[in-house]
């Protein structure tokens, strides 16, 4: 992964967005006292979502399995679950 300061990515801009466009590259840009900011690909932000979607899914597919297997946690009925909604 490159690295570059803010300024530097400011004065080669269209260079580095090339480099990352075409040639898939991973550029770090530095600002003084900040986190870091990345440009990255197309593809790979995509398959970043796609990674995160799927991580949050597992938690919150963890945290149903953990409320189903506790014997303290409130059981509603399906029909009576839907009309409170109706109400």
């Amino acid at each position: 992964m490159r690295s570059l300061s803010s300024g530097e990515a400011r004065n080669s801009f269209a260079d580095t967005l090339n480099h990352v466009a075409y040639a898939s590259e991973h550029v770090a840009i530095q600002r003084l006292g900040k986190e870091p900011v990345y440009m990255i690909p197309a593809k790979d932000y995509e398959l970043f979502l796609k990674l995160l979607q799927q991580a949050e899914d597992d938690l919150d597919l963890q945290g149903a399995e953990k409320r189903m297997a506790d014997s303290k946690q409130e059981r509603v009925d399906f029909d009576d679950f839907f009309a409170e909604l109706e109400a």
